[in-house]
């Protein structure tokens, strides 16, 4: 199943790989198609090239020089249609600063990229559709909450850790959701595995944490294709998987309101 029907393509302006690869797995996960450029001469041939719909703009790939960043942000500024968002560095030069107060270009602290990037971005397509992603959602096919237990053992003590398997395709993803004793934070614990090949590898596989406000958090897997999060409690939360080659891979998580009871219940 696909879910969603508008796909925006962003243009990444940023000359350290590490930093392009986080923004792109984050756009990725809020429904955009990426294109990077490192310099400001290149992001200038991808524009007429790829034509995308709005730009993120680290300022370290215009060497913090007043003169590039004026002329090669206004470039791109026009030709957005004003669509663009600007890494934040606690020092920047005047000039630069100027420039974004007379455009009114939003920005994100770089520290606040997971928290800050989704709503930032989104304002910038209002009014226009809310941005919404092309993935495959994942269908549920087991659930040990409504598994039954053996004889003998259902009522004698509460489960507080919950089993759940998705499967979209032949890949499956096995998921165990704990609630973490006197606290408000939960735990889930998570592998991708190929049905088909049980063999093959998922090293290095990014999986962001969706919560209703937008990413809560971004991990990798490791040569297993384990992965985890520890998180404070929210209501609802998604999971993203971008496995090289295929779609986006959407697991939408049953309430997690039973788990914050399973804590009061054994407070």
């Amino acid at each position: 199943m696909e879910t969603g029907r508008q796909l925006y393509k962003v243009l990444i302006i940023c000359e350290e790989s590490s930093a392009r690869d986080t923004m792109r797995v984050l756009l990725g996960s809020m429904g955009c198609q990426c294109v990077v450029a490192s310099s400001v001469p290149q992001a200038i041939a991808v524009l007429e090239q790829e034509n995308p719909d709005a730009a993120i703009v680290d300022p370290r790939s215009f060497g913090f020089s007043a003169t590039p960043i004026t002329s090669g942000l206004d470039k791109i500024y026009a030709r957005l249609g004003g669509r663009v968002v600007v890494l934040a560095e606690q020092e920047k030069e005047q000039e630069f600063k100027e420039l974004l107060e007379r455009y009114c270009i939003p920005s994100v602290p770089r520290n606040r990229l997971l928290q800050e990037l989704w709503n930032s971005l989104e304002s910038l397509f209002r009014p226009k559709e809310v941005l919404r992603r092309i993935a495959n959602a994942a269908r549920l096919v087991f659930d040990s909450f409504i598994q039954p237990m053996p004889a003998g053992v259902r009522g004698v003590s509460q489960v507080r850790a919950r089993q759940l398997v998705y499967q979209s395709g032949s890949l499956m993803a096995d998921l165990r959701i704990e609630p973490q004793t006197d606290s408000r934070n939960v735990a889930l614990v998570g592998q991708i595995v190929d049905s088909d090949r049980p063999d093959r590898q998922f090293d290095s596989i990014p999986v962001v944490l969706h919560g209703p406000k937008g990413p809560i958090a971004l991990v990798a897997t490791n040569n297993f294709g384990e992965f985890q999060f520890n998180f404070d409690f929210e209501p609802s939360v998604t999971l993203e998987i971008e496995v090289p080659g295929e779609p986006w891979v959407s697991v939408a998580l049953p309430s997690l309101e039973w788990a914050q009871r399973a804590v009061c219940a054994g407070s």
